[in-house]
């Protein structure tokens, strides 16, 4: 398993450097996250979704075939589950149970013209399909991670 816990993880490494950087039309719209964020707050929130997926991965390398120590089962438990509980505020509590009205003003400027599999719902487009791609890489990663921490690899 480890050797999938890091290659996924590389993979989420990737996902995150592109997401906010590199035009994927009609993937994502970066033109109106930078004219509706502008370069600071998206560089920062790249800055810190690719720091928080390196270290994990430095961490998954460092202690393959070994046991975790405190600190990296500590990190690996707040990191993964940071990450869980920010996708499922920023896209599925929205998309199953009604935007606020800031949250639909903001994802329908972001994310106006992206390709999504899902249908909208009660007006909030929901996760486009790079984020569901992306969103399954994270949760792959996470129950991976878990399982690193509980000693399962």
């Amino acid at each position: 398993m480890q050797p999938l816990f890091v290659g996924l993880q590389i993979i989420l490494l990737v996902l995150f450097l592109i997401q906010d950087t590199v035009n994927l039309a009609p993937f994502n719209n970066l033109r109106a996250q930078i004219k509706f964020l502008g370069w600071t707050k998206t560089i920062i929130g790249t800055a810190i979704t690719t720091g928080g997926a390196a270290a994990s991965l430095a961490v998954a390398v460092k202690y393959a075939g070994a046991p975790l120590p405190l600190g990296a089962k500590i990190f690996y438990v707040l990191w993964w589950a940071m990450l869980m509980l920010g996708m499922y505020a920023s896209w599925y509590k929205p998309y199953f149970f009604g935007p606020t009205p800031k949250e639909l003003d903001l994802y329908t400027q972001l994310f106006a013209g992206t390709h999504s599999l899902l249908p909208v719902r009660r007006g909030f487009p929901g996760p486009n399909t790079f984020h569901l791609f992306l969103h399954c890489f994270i949760v792959s990663c996470a129950v991976l991670g878990i399982l690193k921490v509980a000693g399962m690899f």
